[in-house]
């Protein structure tokens, strides 16, 4: 015969099976032994018949002490990130419109009214030296005429000689020149009234006044001459004077009238 060789563990549970088998077994025999259970009439008693080979192996399966391992709930997912929201398109500046600047409405230029008296007396004077230019032009004109060459009968007549006085010379001299000294008076006076004295004008001023003028007192130009005392304002203030007093008096002193007149103007103060 073989001999069976058995592991020390087998020989173990082998041992350990037989013990139970046997143990239950007497089990059973002792419980029949001492009770009986008489099922009452009328009751169907349901039975089940077991292998005790079955139930043996069944018990002889270890059982698995060790615990389940719990299964990790699945991670949850992590929320994801909201993308950022796209920032708000900021809508353009609005320009502001310009500022129309209301245009400055332009004031009429007042002109200042010319003084009546101060027109009327250009206009006169304007008409006096026209007049006196169409008279230099007859005069001119008649003077480069040619003489006309009829004779008049020549008279004959007597007449007795006559000498010229002394006295009646000297007369017309005397007269002319008081005529002559009348004149330059009234030029004088003239110009005085129209002189703008400087403030701090000292006495004592004497400028001798060149002038250019043309028949009717029409005054060309002035200048002053020497001697003259008078600072550079002062002779500007004589000339504006002698030009403001344009036309010079002229009615009345046409004889002693030289178109190149030299006078001494004089301040001997207040």
């Amino acid at each position: 015969m073989a001999v069976l060789s058995i592991e020390p563990e087998q020989r173990q549970g082998l041992l350990y099976s037989l013990g139970l088998h046997v143990a239950i077994v007497v089990l059973l025999m002792v419980s029949t032994q001492q009770t009986s259970i008489t099922p009452p009439k009328g009751i169907a008693i349901q039975a089940e018949i077991m292998d005790l080979d079955e139930y043996m192996k069944s018990l002889q399966k270890p059982t698995d002490n060790k615990p389940k391992p719990v299964k990790k709930p699945p991670p949850k997912e992590q929320a994801k990130p909201e993308p950022p929201k796209p920032e708000p398109v900021k809508p353009d500046p609005v320009k502001p419109e310009p500022k129309v600047e209301p245009k400055p409405i332009e004031k009429p230029v007042i002109k200042p009214k010319v003084d009546e008296v101060k027109r009327e007396e250009k206009t006169e004077r304007q008409k006096k030296l026209e007049e006196i230019r169409r008279q230099r032009q007859a005069a001119e004109a008649q003077a480069n005429k040619p003489p006309e060459n009829t004779k008049e009968p020549e008279v004959t007549t007597q007449e007795p000689d006559v000498k010229p006085v002394a006295g009646v010379q000297n007369g017309a001299e005397n007269a002319r020149r008081t005529l002559l000294t009348q004149y330059i008076g009234a030029i004088q006076s003239a110009v005085t009234r129209q002189w703008a004295r400087p403030n701090g004008t000292p006495a004592g001023l004497q400028c001798q006044i060149k002038v250019n003028q043309i028949p009717g007192g029409g005054v060309i130009d002035v200048s002053i001459g020497t001697p003259c005392n008078a600072s550079a304002v002062v002779r500007n203030s004589i000339i504006n004077a002698v030009k403001k007093a344009d036309p010079l008096p002229y009615t009345g002193f046409e004889s002693v009238f030289d178109r190149r007149l030299n006078f001494i103007f004089q301040y001997q103060g207040d």
